[in-house]
Order: C-alpha cells, then sequence, then structure tokens
C-alpha cells in the first residue's frame, strides 16, 4: 500500500505529513481509499499505529523530518520525496521519486529542522 498525503481537495499533494488534512491509500488490488487526518492535532503514537492496520509499505511525501522519517523505517515503511513542483498526486511519475535512506535521510529530511537564524 503506498500513503499519499493530500489537501482536502483529496488531489493536491500537501507539504505536510503530521499535519496534512487527508491520506490517500493506493493499493494494486483495492484500488484507492482516501480517509480524513484524525490525528491532525495529536502526538501520539496512534498517528503511526493507524498505518499498520492498512499496510503502508510506501510514503511518497514532500518534506518530512528526521524523527518522522525514523519512526517511518522502525515501522518498515519505505519513504520517497515527491518533487515540489508535482501538484497532484495523479501525476506523480515514479521515476522522479527520491527514495529516502540512512545515508541520505538526515540531509533530505530536514523540516523542522531550522536553526533560528535560518528562518
Amino acid at each position: 500500500m503506498i500513503l499519499i498525503p493530500v489537501e482536502n481537495d483529496e488531489k493536491s499533494i500537501s507539504s505536510r505529513f503530521r499535519k496534512a488534512d487527508m491520506f490517500v491509500f493506493i493499493d494494486a488490488k483495492t484500488g484507492i481509499m482516501v480517509q480524513e487526518n484524525h490525528f491532525k492535532t495529536d502526538k501520539s503514537t496512534l498517528f503511526f499505529e493507524n498505518f499498520k492496520k492498512y499496510d503502508v509499505q510506501n510514503l511518497f511525501i514532500k518534506e518530512l523530518g528526521y524523527k518522522t522519517y525514523l519512526k517511518l523505517k522502525a515501522l518498515g515503511i519505505n519513504v520517497s520525496l515527491i518533487p515540489q513542483e508535482t501538484l497532484l498526486y495523479t501525476h506523480i511519475d515514479p521515476d522522479s521519486l527520491i527514495a529516502v535512506n540512512d545515508e541520505n535521510a538526515k540531509k533530505l529530511c530536514t523540516l523542522g529542522h531550522k536553526k533560528k537564524e535560518d528562518i
């Protein structure tokens, strides 16, 4: 199963993961399912536990924080970055995705980790 965070229109890719309005779940067997993000303001582990019941194996996202990457990795979820210019999840080109791994995660997963002088 592939997970993609989207906005309220259910098509535009959200720039945030935990605070996304909705999630699109894509499965080759069962098709596409859209679910509201009920854990938007919840910092508990329930946010991540929710994805276990859907057997999420891959997350396609525009930005992500390093700690969130580590939590996803611990759940066995592969993370791939979507190019910023891709606006709709239906327009994602699989060849344009950047796989996040232990070697590049600290460099690529920087959301929420800027120094105050950088803001």
